[in-house]
């Protein structure tokens, strides 16, 4: 005797994507209603575009760093690497987490302009 046990494996794959979409959507409603959305963009804003606090100087110092290998390795024209050609714009050079006046540049840094990065590659 066969026993058909079709049909009792508890949710389908298609009831927990919709309850899933739904558990989204009331999420987007609550912020919504709560005035949080504004709050939310800004957030997610400030992630794509680096914030107030500026570009942190450690990273663009291991940034130029890495360019400069890579430079070197691929015996690059200084004009064509990236080492000479990458600008930061407002960099956090006293590590505070706030920018202040003097590192608010708008034209931004290049490599050789950052302190404490060195490299053969003269631009």
């Amino acid at each position: 005797m066969k026993i058909n046990k079709k049909g009792q494996g508890g949710l389908s794959t298609d009831t927990i994507i919709v309850a899933i979409i739904a558990i989204i959507v009331l999420l987007l409603i609550v912020t919504f209603f709560t005035g949080g959305v504004s709050t939310v963009f800004g957030k997610i804003r400030d992630v794509f575009t680096g914030g107030t606090a500026g570009y942190d100087v450690d990273l663009a110092k291991s940034n130029c760093q890495d360019y400069c290998q890579r430079a070197i390795t691929l015996n690059q024209e200084p004009k064509d690497s990236t080492y000479c050609t990458q600008t930061f714009k407002n960099v956090d050079k006293n590590k505070d987490g706030k920018l202040s006046e003097d590192e608010k540049i708008s034209e931004g840094l290049h490599c050789k302009d950052i302190p404490g990065v060195s490299c053969s590659v003269q631009c």
